[in-house]
């Protein structure tokens, strides 16, 4: 399995030459000829956190901005996620998984790789079905990664950039790298890729200082400048190559004006979602809407681009082949505001779901936020260990392992009551009805544990019918 590659103050163009020199380009083909024997089929999905539609449109609808570069070259819907919970990890699950969390469980931001060998993501469903594709994460919060690397078939490249400076400058190191993803391209020939570049900033922004706030809006702009370098890369790159790139660019949530808990319940601005695709090709309907487009669509349309066969239980179809959503692309005659209009006829769910998930955003914050802390106490604990002090190190690292076991004992405890409740009120109640993937040769089979945490295998409806009978 390969590992998350940690990367900090990286050297870009070594990282391109690296790529270069391990892929080679043909005896006699030029690295910038546009006349390959092949043309390589590439799809980039960029994510970008927390980030409201209404805010792009208010702050980054501007020339120089990737958002409305995407918009004009691609096919835009105002997108929604009523009914489901508006937390990071269940929704980025819902994005790379097809299924939406009555499915895959996921229930908060404490990773478990359980969900995924019931629900595999896309990086599992293209490297078991075309190994040949080159796959690549590149994302500055490591639940990603770590969603990239479970499943047991993983990303082939698995970038994980840790905090530098700001968030802004985190996002921006992440671009950067993005970039040379897309530029090795031009060196190497006939590979297809499939790369998934993921931003923060306007999340973070959110949280510190509110959806409505200067912060958040200038967040929101330094993200479209960001989506601009790469989208100006993949024209270069198309350029040299004339291979075909199709551009997926969307969220996971929105975000409360005010702040607060920032997301997590049901409110428009925190349903509110978006979900931006050009298709290479597909030029015609350049600048269009289509409000049929749901997150849960992504892995469906990244799998069907590279010619891989749908799971038969996605609860998301594919954006560029399935009759039902191309049949509604329309053509506005002003975008911004017709997706306006349709960010303003998203409302609440009914009282009944709304309470239900509002209950379980709350269970599910107390394990995470405990698990927040256990973290927080390692990490001042490992700053004594890297100092080497005689004795009072070697008790500080004995103080990790006493704050591991204990801490995550209850982290762990907190989890399976969470996941309880969370059962109740709808999460990881539908089992797959299509096989796993197989183990990959060498891999043991799970274990019990395994389905412990899973959302989906594990029934706990005999336990909870015991419980109030």
């Amino acid at each position: 399995m390969t590992g998350k590659k940690i990367l900090s103050g990286v050297a870009v163009a070594g990282l391109v030459a690296g790529m270069g020199a391990a892929v080679g380009t043909p005896v006699g083909l030029s690295a910038t000829t546009t006349d390959w024997l092949l043309a390589a089929e590439h799809v980039l999905l960029i994510g970008t956190d927390g980030t409201n539609l209404s805010k792009i449109l208010e702050y980054a609808y501007t020339d120089g901005s990737g958002f409305k570069t995407a918009m004009d070259q691609g096919i835009t819907g105002a997108a929604t996620e009523v009914n489901h919970t508006t937390i990071s990890g269940p929704s980025w699950s819902t994005i790379l998984t097809g299924v939406w969390d009555d499915k895959h469980g996921v229930i908060n931001n404490v990773f478990y790789p359980q969900p995924y060998n019931a629900w595999p993501t896309v990086f599992n469903l293209i490297e078991y079905n075309k190994p040949e594709i080159e796959t690549t994460v590149i994302a500055d919060w490591d639940y990603i990664n770590d969603m990239a690397e479970a499943g047991g078939y993983p990303a082939d490249n698995n970038l994980y950039v840790p905090f530098q400076d700001s968030w802004a400058d985190t996002d921006s190191e992440v671009t950067e790298l993005t970039i040379a993803q897309i530029l090795s391209t031009t060196t190497n020939p006939n590979i297809d890729q499939f790369i998934f570049s993921y931003q923060v900033q306007a999340d973070e922004a959110g949280h510190a200082y509110g959806g409505g706030s200067a912060e958040y809006a200038q967040a929101v702009i330094n993200v479209g400048a960001n989506i601009q370098q790469i989208l100006d890369a993949v024209a270069y790159a198309r350029g040299e190559t004339g291979d075909d790139w199709s551009i997926i660019i969307t969220t996971d949530h929105g975000h409360q004006m005010s702040l607060g808990f920032g997301h997590g319940f049901q409110s428009p601005n925190e349903t509110t979602q978006f979900v931006i695709f050009d298709q290479a090709g597909a030029d015609a309907t350049d600048g269009n809407q289509n409000l049929n487009y749901s997150i849960a669509d992504i892995t469906p349309t990244i799998l069907s681009l590279f010619g891989i066969p749908l799971r038969s239980d996605f609860d998301g179809v594919s954006m560029a082949f399935d009759p039902n959503v191309l049949n509604g692309i329309v053509e506005p005659t002003d975008l911004k505001q017709s997706l306006t209009d349709a960010i303003a006829m998203y409302g609440y769910p009914n009282i009944g779901n709304d309470l239900a998930l509002g209950l379980r955003t709350v269970v599910a914050t107390i394990p995470y936020l405990l698990n927040g802390v256990v973290n927080d106490i390692d990490k001042a604990l490992q700053a004594i260990v890297d100092q080497d002090i005689f004795l009072i190190s070697g008790l500080a690292e004995f103080g990790q392992d006493i704050n591991e076991f204990f801490g995550g004992l209850t982290v762990d405890a907190l989890q399976l009551m969470a996941r309880g409740v969370a059962y109740l009120t709808g999460a990881g109640v539908i089992a797959p009805t299509d096989a796993p993937l197989p183990p990959p040769p060498g891999d043991a089979d799970a274990t019990w544990i395994d389905s412990l945490f899973s959302g989906q295998s594990l029934d706990l409806s005999g336990l909870f019918d015991a419980l109030v009978a």
